[in-house]
């Protein structure tokens, strides 16, 4: 993990998702700067809920975040 020095954004399934979300939990820990959020949607959140997904994938990549060079 520490090969990964770059903002990374998490986006766990929920309960409904075959992944466990404590490991999704557990990978953003050992990710500094990372951001991990839950959409209640499955596996393929992308599909299930687009909106919520590009919101998430929009804030994260939005100016605000950007540290300056």
């Amino acid at each position: 993990m520490g090969r990964i020095t770059m903002p990374t954004l998490l986006i766990g399934g929920g309960p409904s998702s075959p992944i466990p979300q404590e490991q999704i939990a557990a990978f953003a820990e050992l990710l500094p700067g990372s951001r991990h959020i839950t959409v209640d949607a499955g596996h393929l959140v992308h599909e299930t809920r687009p909106e919520e997904f590009l919101a998430a994938v929009a804030e994260f990549l939005s100016p605000a975040d950007r540290t300056p060079s």
